[in-house]
């Protein structure tokens, strides 16, 4: 009995074994089958992906030289796409910008040199004997000339002292010898007008009649040229100074003679308000003044005017 319980169970065992092969071989084939016709679709696939190989797609036929074969039966050619050129690299160049030129300074123009002043060529005194570093005082005399020019220019003469003369037109025609010992004893000979005139109530014409005239009676008499310009009563405005085209001068020192007629207070008047640059006013029509000048030279003389 236990025999044939051994042989049933072999039995079993090599059938159930058996069971178990041929499933395993089944599986296998089945397995086989799908992987050929997965590498069959995947082939196709490929093929399909490649139509310029020589594959057929649907609808075309392509011929040995790759010319697609239209519906018409006309041959196109393909275009022929030629790849591209890859492009050469242009090298990078490094441009260094240039430095922006420093523009040139433009030159500043040189001054034109101020002309030295020829004095030869004006009629205007100049003392070269008189020291700028020294006390100087100026004695001028108005409204002459007249018969006491002689005797202040003889006082002038003796200490070796200028002066100068500012005359008056109406005075020159009597006394012309006067206008020339003036000038031949080196004074500046000069314009006080044709007939003290008030230079500012007046307009531009008879403000030049005035001075320009007068000073053309002047020069026929003596050669001295333009001369200098003393407005009467000190008078100037800004007409007078536009059309009278010469120096004009006044006065610091105001003597009073013309009002005192009188040596002494003359004298004292001078001494009191004498300053070092100062220009004493005086007038050679009084013979006080001839007087009070022969006393007041040597007085500054010895204060060590010039």
């Amino acid at each position: 009995m236990k025999r044939k319980s051994s042989v049933s169970r072999a039995k079993i065992l090599m059938i159930v074994w058996l069971l178990t092969a041929v499933a395993a071989l089944i599986v296998t084939v089945v397995y086989f089958g799908e992987l050929q016709e997965l590498y069959s679709t995947v082939k196709t696939i490929e093929e399909k992906k490649q139509p310029s190989q020589g594959q057929t797609g649907p609808g075309n036929d392509t011929d040995p030289a790759g010319a697609i074969t239209s519906a018409a039966g006309k041959t196109t050619p393909t275009p022929v796409i030629s790849p591209t050129a890859e492009a050469t690299p242009t090298s990078v160049v490094i441009v260094t910008p240039e430095a922006t030129p420093t523009p040139e300074a433009t030159p500043t123009p040189e001054a034109t040199p101020t002309p030295e002043i020829d004095l030869t060529e004006h009629a205007y005194y100049y003392d070269p004997t008189i020291d700028p570093s020294k006390p100087i005082i100026a004695l001028s005399f108005d409204d002459g000339p007249s018969s006491h020019t002689d005797r202040i220019l003889a006082a002038l003469q003796k200490y070796g002292v200028k002066a100068t003369f500012f005359m008056v037109g109406y005075e020159i025609d009597s006394f012309q010898d006067q206008v020339r010992a003036v000038y031949e004893a080196g004074c500046e000979v000069a314009n006080h007008t044709l007939d003290h005139a008030n230079l500012k109530t007046l307009g531009k014409d008879e403000i030049r009649r005035q001075v320009y005239d007068n000073e053309k009676k002047i020069n026929k008499i003596v050669p001295v040229g333009e001369i200098v310009v003393r407005p009467p009563y000190g008078n100037v405005n800004d007409t007078v100074k536009s059309v009278v085209e010469r120096p004009m001068f006044n006065w610091s020192v105001d003597s009073l003679d013309w009002k005192t007629k009188n040596a002494d207070s003359v004298v004292a008047q001078i001494k009191q308000d004498a300053r070092d640059g100062y220009i004493i006013l005086m007038h050679d029509l009084y013979e006080s003044t001839a007087e009070a000048t022969e006393r007041i030279i040597p007085w500054l003389l010895d204060q060590g005017y010039q």
